[in-house]
């Protein structure tokens, strides 16, 4: 399995620069000598930035190291009408599982994401959808359920998305993240092996982060017309407790049956373009756990503890 170690190879040493990232981009910042306005310009220019930096400059490398046909491996084919409609219907079924996920999570690990979300809500909202949705959308599953997904095809369907959805929630280095993350990604990778085509996930990727983040700016807006004690009653109101684990985690269930009828339905439509090499009988004898995957995890898990226990 020359590819999938070749490829897991690749997400090794993707994990360790992302991991450095973040200590590079103000060296950046000051040789482009960009000066900013406020922290919310600041974030947002940030957002912007780190996909490009993240997974456009690594992926170019890799297709100019590896030589591989751009448009096979990144599975850029048209998007039939009928699984472009039932690929937004799933991205919206599915918001309310992962929202109840990170309910959870966020008992144990604070939400990062939320105020980072609140921080660039001020700038002009074009650019909001540029950094929140857009870009992520384009960059990240090029890379997850382009590279990735295609490189672990031979390890058969059910492991190769794991393998995709699994990277996709290592890489975001948020153990808060890191759960909703991972399942989302593996349906997204589930939506491209069916679909064959890169723009089921992101157009899913694009729709899951495009509501999300106008539903917070439409929230801070409704906010800012109310009383200060109107204000204040409803953050009350919207603290998280036990009726309101109740109602998210039934509003879950509800969405998450109706999306898994969905699911299956999608998935037997496209059975029949299914690529050959999923359906390998070898594909099941594959085995997925290699030194640099190893590697990966244990980088992972140290990073966190680096980072929010040490620091």
């Amino acid at each position: 399995m020359y590819k999938y170690k070749q490829t897991v190879t690749f997400m090794m040493f993707l994990l360790i620069y992302l991991c450095l990232v973040p200590f590079a981009v103000p060296f950046i910042i000051k040789i482009l000598g960009i000066h900013f306005k406020s922290v919310a310009s600041l974030s947002a220019f940030l957002m912007i930035l780190t996909p490009v930096i993240c997974f456009f400059l690594p992926g170019a490398l890799y297709f100019f190291a590896m030589g591989e046909k751009i448009k096979e491996t990144l599975k850029l084919n048209k998007l039939s009408v009928k699984n472009f409609f039932l690929i937004i219907l799933m991205a919206f079924l599915i918001q309310p599982v992962a929202n109840f996920i990170a309910m959870i999570t966020s008992f144990i690990f604070p939400n990062n994401v939320v105020d980072v979300m609140n921080t660039i809500s001020s700038v002009p909202v074009w650019i909001f959808i540029l950094a929140s949705a857009v870009l992520p959308a384009v960059f990240e599953e090029l890379m997850f359920r382009g590279i990735i997904l295609s490189g672990c095809q031979e390890a058969g369907i059910i492991k190769s998305a794991f393998i995709s959805g699994l990277f996709f929630g290592i890489m975001h280095l948020d153990p808060h993240q890191f759960i909703y993350a991972f399942l989302i990604g593996t349906v997204f990778s589930v939506f491209v092996i069916y679909s064959n085509s890169i723009l089921s996930s992101i157009t899913a990727h694009f729709i899951i982060n495009g509501t999300q983040g106008l539903l917070m700016l439409l929230m801070n807006f409704l906010n800012s017309k109310l009383s200060p004690e109107t204000a204040k009653r409803l953050e009350n109101a919207s603290q998280i407790n036990i009726d309101s684990i109740i109602s998210v985690g039934a509003s879950a269930l509800i969405f998450g049956i109706l999306f898994s009828f969905v699911f299956v339905y999608f998935i037997k439509s496209n059975k029949n373009n299914l690529p050959v090499k999923y359906n390998s009988v070898e594909a099941e004898r594959k085995k997925i756990i290699t030194i640099p995957f190893i590697v990966i995890i244990v980088i992972f898990i140290s990073y966190l503890i680096i980072k929010n226990y040490l620091f």
